[in-house]
């Protein structure tokens, strides 16, 4: 079990909710307060070369964290590059100008991305015009003697700068495209390498003309990173989806070096020289970090293999200080040269949350989905202030939890059946029967019948909670995907499921099921959540792929909301309270909650700075107006609607 250190209690973060919200044109600016877990995936790393105590984070969803303590606490540089969709892999700065920062991103949705400058020290962000203006960037380097030369690699093939960046001009032929990673001469700004999905390449005359540097690589070589000795510019490192490899002759010649002791393969995302020990090597792979002591001959793991390292910086100032980037551990920092490690992670957040579920006995604890990572659910306790994350398997996605009622303990569905977990100190046991074979989307308790139900892939199974002993009903003809059930407080027999078969209606407590959302929603529409009015049990709403719905009906006939915010992926929706008409809705699409108080009539738009999309939220069970969001990249938020 992992544990994190949340930095403020609750009720301070519930004060701080309720002085800072304020309404323009329907525009809501309310105060979104990060809970966390703390960590994540970490693309690229900078440390500045002035002042190490400096540090710049690069993430997958477009954003940029900075540290002004050595990578000891994070914040976010909002706006940044304005794009949720970018992959931040490559950080630079300027040789002479500390403040000037490059970010170079690829797009996760398309070939395009681009290259971004910085030159207040991150905090305002423009794009570099390339000759393709929004390609993909993987990779960007500056001369340190004669920093008005550049170059930047990518998917469409490498770009060269002269005059510092104002002015751009595209190399290489159809050979240098896919370029992954570039470097330049630290003395002769002359000579380029360029890394591409199929080997590299080198120029002596600043991109007229190029030749292909094999010898010793493998055909198949994807080059990720190529690093240059300052000291001694004719040693050259390389790292590859095959291995490290060296090279003493300006790239004219490699040698493959052997990490681990039975083979030379190993997927090494980058390589990275010691700036005041040029003997001493460090490579990032996807089975942790190696060092080596002496030019690559021998080289010793310094993390565990199960760790995937993405960027690694070591101080200009103190070479025993090493601050590394991980897929999702997020940074792992050393003060012995890497003999010893710890997370260092405090305002640093890219997890993805995929449900939420506050503790309804008052405990003040909530329980989120790690979909990111090897998964898991993490557990906050208002009171302490503390995240823990617990797995019931390696790897195991978590879909659905439930705590039950009466301190009977918890159930968790999986992809690979349901499991039940008695007691915290005790371990997850799968439940018997077919119900251990399905994937478990949803749970639900009945509010006033010691019922539960299991919406599957195989439809809606129920058991009572004194036996757990969950079944399908008794001819059961119907075995749609069901991805979310709901139990209304108001009705002692009617339960709804949003299915593939469209919405589902149960009168009597789970055992026979009708399909009865026929008018008005589109076929084949994932409804992901449904919720009924407190207030008037005819009034549903339902979250769908495709927009947010209701029905006055008790579901027979729906509309689509006409406000076109509400036209996207609504993945969870909510009665706020008893009156049924303080309505929230998750934002699947921009991030943020639409919300309404007026019954649907009206619609706010509440958001933070460059929220990730709501993948979930939560009533506060202790504070009415509280909620809780799950987002897809920033972990959980609190938020207090005013």
């Amino acid at each position: 079990m992992h544990l994190q250190r949340f930095l403020f209690p609750l009720y301070i973060i519930i004060l701080s909710a309720l002085f800072s919200s304020g309404t323009e044109n329907g525009e809501a600016s309310c105060r979104f307060v990060t809970l966390g877990p703390y960590g994540g995936d970490v693309r690229s790393l900078l440390m500045d070369s002035s002042d190490p105590s400096t540090v710049y984070l690069g993430t997958s969803s477009g954003k940029i964290f900075k540290s002004n303590d050595g990578g000891e606490n994070w914040f976010s540089l909002n706006p940044g590059i304005g794009q949720s969709s970018y992959v931040i892999d490559t950080l630079v700065q300027h040789p002479r100008e500390p403040k000037h920062i490059y970010a170079g991103a690829w797009d996760l949705r398309s070939d395009g991305g681009g290259l971004f400058e910085s030159k207040d020290a991150g905090f305002h962000w423009d794009r570099v015009t390339l000759p393709q203006p929004i390609a993909a960037v993987r990779g960007l380097s500056i001369c340190r003697r004669q920093p008005e030369f550049m170059i930047a690699g990518t998917l469409g093939g490498p770009s060269v700068s002269s005059d510092g960046g104002r002015n751009w001009r595209r190399v290489g032929g159809s050979d240098l495209q896919k370029a992954e990673s570039v470097a330049i001469d630290p003395v002769d700004s002359r000579i380029l390498y360029v890394g591409t999905w199929r080997l590299g390449y080198k120029s002596s005359d600043f991109g007229k003309s190029w030749t292909l540097v094999d010898s010793g690589m493998p055909l198949d070589s994807d080059v990720f990173s190529i690093a240059i000795d300052e000291k001694n510019p004719s040693i050259l490192y390389s790292s590859a989806c095959s291995g490290v490899y060296r090279s003493t002759n300006q790239a004219r010649s490699w040698t493959r070096l052997r990490l681990v002791p039975d083979r030379f393969a190993i997927r090494a995302q980058l390589v990275s020289i010691d700036p005041a020990n040029p003997q001493r090597i460090y490579s990032g792979t996807t089975e942790g970090l190696f060092v080596s002591q002496n030019d690559g001959q021998n080289w010793t793991r310094l993390t565990n293999s199960n760790i995937t390292v993405n960027a690694i910086q070591i101080s200009p100032e103190n070479n025993q200080n090493i601050l590394i980037g991980t897929e999702y551990q997020g940074i792992l920092a050393s003060k012995d040269g890497g003999r010893t490690w710890k997370e260092s992670n405090a305002g640093f957040i890219h997890n993805q949350i995929s449900w939420i579920k506050p503790d309804t006995t008052g405990s003040g604890r909530i329980f989120a989905g790690l979909a990111s990572g090897s998964g898991g659910i993490c557990s906050f306790d208002s009171r302490s202030g503390n995240w823990t994350t617990a797995q019931i398997l390696p790897g195991m996605r978590i879909l659905s939890f439930l705590s039950l009622p009466d301190n009977r303990g918890k159930l968790a569905g999986t992809t690979q059946g349901l499991f039940w977990q008695a007691r915290e100190s005790e371990p997850w046991v799968k439940l018997k029967g077919s119900i251990g074979k399905r994937t478990v989307y949803s749970l639900e308790s009945d509010p006033r019948n010691p019922i539960l139900y299991a919406g599957t892939d195989q439809g809606i199974y129920r058991a009572a909670v004194a036996t757990l002993d969950f079944r399908l009903p008794p001819g059961y003809r119907l075995s749609p995907q069901a991805w979310c059930i709901t139990a209304p407080y108001g009705s002692t027999d009617v339960v709804f499921a949003g299915s593939s078969l469209g919405l589902l209606r149960s009168w009597d407590h789970g055992t026979l099921w009708n399909a009865i959302s026929s008018y008005g929603l589109p076929n084949r529409t994932a409804i992901e959540s449904v919720a009924v009015s407190p207030k008037d049990k005819d009034f549903l709403l339902a979250g769908t792929s495709v927009g947010l719905y209701a029905s006055r009906n008790g579901g027979i006939h729906w509309r689509r909301f006409e406000d076109a915010r509400l036209g996207i992926r609504i993945p969870s929706v909510l009665f706020l309270d008893d009156t049924g008409d303080r309505i929230v809705a998750a934002d699947g699409e921009k991030g943020g909650i639409l919300f309404s108080n007026d019954g649907g009539q009206n619609w706010e738009k509440m958001e933070g700075e460059f929220l990730s999309p709501t993948t979930a939220i939560a009533k506060d069970p202790r504070r009415p107006s509280g909620i809780y969001l799950g987002t897809l990249a920033d972990g959980v938020y609190y938020l207090d609607i005013p």
